[in-house]
C-alpha cells in the first residue's frame, strides 16, 4: 500500500535537547499508526513538525511522495492534517458549537455567524457519535472527558486526510473510549489515516495496524502489532526489560490513623463520606466519572469546604477552611490537571517545586535562595526529574516529568497525607514505574495516601484496600484479597459487588 506519509532523517534539537535524531519511517495510507515511547523520546515533537508547529533542522515529509514543509498550522491543516493535543485548546467561555465550529463558521448576509445552524449541525455530528453532550453548554461546564470529546469533533468537522490524536483517551471514561474506538474504525474504513499516540499498549494492539517505537530521540523500530506484543513494544521503548505486572505489591504496615473523615457532605457532589486512611498505607479510591472523587478531594483539601462532617488529622479535629489551613495540617494534594491545577508552566522547576514549602523554609520572613536550591535539588535527585536545570520552565518539561515535579512540590512540604488524583494520567511505563515505586517507598517511610484512579490495572496494583464511589457517596471497600476489576466496576457502576 502506498505510503501517505512519508519521514526521511528528520532531526530536530532545541537548547540542549536532540529531541529528534535523524527519525525515518512511512505512515501507510488508511491505516492507524500508533507512535510509541518514554515522554521525552521525541512523540510530541515529531508531532508538531507534521502539523507545523516546527520545523525539522534537517531531513523532509513526504505527503504523497512530495516534500511537503508546512510552514505554519495554517499550511499543515490545509494540506488536510489535524491534531489533538493532549493538552486541549479549547476556549472555556464558548459553547461546545461555538468550540467545534470556531475558524469554519457559516456566515449570513452582513456578516453574522448562523449560530442556529452551527447548533443544529453541531447537534446532528454529536449525534451521529452518540456523544450525550449539549451544543449550548459552555465547555468551562464540562468534565476532561467530555471536553475531549469535543476537541476529537472539532478536528472532524475539517474533513482531515490525517487525524493525529495524542493522548486522546487519558481523560475519557470507558465508556467514552469505546466511542473513540468505534470512530476510529469508521474514520479508517473511509479511507482517513491515524497517528495515535499512548502509553496505554491494551489500546494500541487493539486498534492498531503498525506500531512505531521512539526512543531518546531515535526510530527504533515499526512494525505492523501482528507480529509483535507489549513485552517487546517495552522492551524497545525503555531499552531494558520492565516487567511491572509481576512487580510485588506494597505490603502495608498500618500505623495509627492519619486520616479520619466523618460524615462529610457538600450537599452537592459527595454526601456522608466516612472512612480512615492509616499512616503506611495506599487507599485507593475507584469510581466511575461523575462518581464524586476528584471532588471529595478538593473539599478535603479546603478548596471547596464541604458543609458539615469532621476531618480529624492524627487524631486532632481541624477545621480546613482552605488550601492553606490544608498545608499547615500535613495534607497536600497533587490534582488531577497538572497543567491547570497543579503548575505555573512558564515558571522555572525551582520556583514550581518549592511554592507549597516557602512558609517551611522561611526564617524571620526571610527565604535564604542556597537553602530553597538545595532543598529543590534533592527532590529533583530523589524523583529523577530530567530536566537543563532548577531554572528550567516546567512547560518545556516532558508530561511524566512535569508530574514529577508537582508530586516533588508535595513532598517538600513534609505531609502527613498526600492526595494524589491520577496519579500517572498521560505518563509513560517507564515513568509509571518510577512512580509506583516512589509511593512504596513512601508508605514504607509512614506517608499515608489516597489514590484516585480511573485506571483499573493501576489502581489494583498499587492499593493496600480501595474504597468505591458512586453518585457521591462510598457503595463499598474492597480489601487486598478482593480486588479484581470485575468487583471494582460492579460496586462503581451497581452499587454492589
Amino acid at each position: 500500500m502506498a505510503a501517505i506519509l512519508e519521514l526521511r532523517s528528520v532531526s530536530k534539537a532545541f537548547p540542549g535537547v536532540k529531541a529528534l535524531q535523524s527519525v525515518a519511517f512511512r505512515i501507510e495510507r488508511g491505516h492507524v499508526h500508533s507512535i510509541v515511547g518514554e515522554n521525552g523520546a521525541g512523540k510530541s515533537t515529531l508531532m508538531h513538525i507534521i502539523a507545523g508547529v516546527h520545523k525539522p533542522d534537517e531531513g523532509e515529509l513526504l505527503l504523497d511522495g512530495k516534500s511537503a514543509l508546512f510552514a505554519n498550522p495554517a499550511a499543515s491543516q490545509a494540506a488536510g492534517i489535524a491534531i489533538v493535543y493532549q493538552e486541549l485548546n479549547l476556549a472555556p467561555n464558548l459553547t461546545v458549537a461555538e468550540n467545534i465550529f470556531l475558524g469554519v463558521e457559516p456566515y449570513e448576509f452582513g456578516g453574522l455567524v448562523k449560530h442556529d445552524k452551527v447548533d443544529r449541525k453541531t447537534r446532528a455530528i454529536l449525534q451521529d457519535l452518540g456523544i450525550l453532550l449539549e451544543p449550548t453548554l459552555l465547555v468551562e461546564e464540562l468534565s476532561l472527558g467530555q471536553r475531549q470529546l469535543v476537541e476529537i469533533c472539532k478536528a472532524l468537522v475539517r474533513n482531515p486526510r490525517i487525524l493525529i490524536l495524542d493522548e486522546p483517551t487519558s481523560s475519557l471514561t470507558n465508556q467514552e473510549a469505546e466511542t473513540l474506538f468505534r470512530l476510529i474504525k469508521e474514520l479508517k474504513n473511509s479511507g482517513v489515516t491515524i497517528l495515535y499516540i499512548s502509553h496505554r499498549l491494551p489500546e494500541i494492539f487493539r486498534i492498531s495496524d503498525t506500531v512505531t517505537v521512539l526512543r531518546d530521540g531515535k526510530h527504533i523500530h515499526t512494525v505492523p502489532v501482528a507480529v509483535t506484543n507489549e513485552d517487546e513494544v517495552v522492551r524497545l521503548m525503555v531499552g531494558r526489560n520492565l516487567l511491572e505486572s509481576q512487580r510485588a505489591p506494597h505490603i502495608a504496615k498500618r500505623g495509627t490513623a492519619a486520616l479520619e473523615i466523618s460524615g462529610l457532605s457538600d450537599d452537592k457532589k459527595y454526601h456522608d463520606i466516612s472512612f480512615r486512611l492509616h499512616r503506611g498505607e495506599i487507599l485507593g479510591l475507584a469510581g466511575l466519572m461523575g462518581a464524586g472523587r476528584s471532588e471529595l478531594a478538593h473539599g478535603i483539601f479546603g478548596e471547596h469546604s464541604p458543609s458539615r462532617g469532621k476531618v480529624l488529622i492524627t487524631g486532632k479535629l481541624i477545621k480546613i477552611r482552605s488550601p492553606r489551613d490544608a498545608i499547615k495540617n500535613g495534607v497536600g494534594l497533587v490534582p488531577e490537571d497538572r497543567k491547570s491545577q497543579g503548575l505555573g508552566l512558564m515558571h522555572s522547576v525551582g520556583n514550581n517545586l518549592s511554592l507549597a514549602a516557602l512558609p517551611k523554609l522561611a526564617r524571620a520572613g526571610i527565604i535564604a535562595s542556597h537553602v530553597e536550591r538545595t532543598m529543590v535539588a534533592k527532590f529533583i535527585d530523589r524523583l529523577n526529574v530530567r530536566a537543563a536545570g532548577i531554572d528550567q520552565a516546567v512547560g518545556f518539561l516532558s508530561g511524566g516529568n512535569q508530574q514529577k515535579v508537582v508530586l516533588a512540590k508535595w513532598l517538600a512540604t513534609s505531609p502527613k497525607v498526600l492526595i494524589v488524583d491520577e496519579p500517572t494520567r498521560g505518563v509513560d511505563v517507564g515513568t509509571k514505574a518510577e512512580i509506583y515505586s516512589l509511593f512504596r517507598e513512601l508508605a514504607a517511610e509512614g506517608l499515608a495516601l489516597l489514590v484516585i484512579s480511573s485506571d483499573l490495572p493501576e489502581i489494583i496494583s498499587i492499593s493496600d484496600r480501595v474504597l468505591v464511589m458512586r453518585n457521591g457517596t462510598i457503595v463499598g471497600e474492597l480489601q487486598r484479597c478482593q480486588l479484581t476489576e470485575e468487583n471494582i466496576m460492579s460496586l462503581a457502576a451497581l452499587g454492589k459487588s
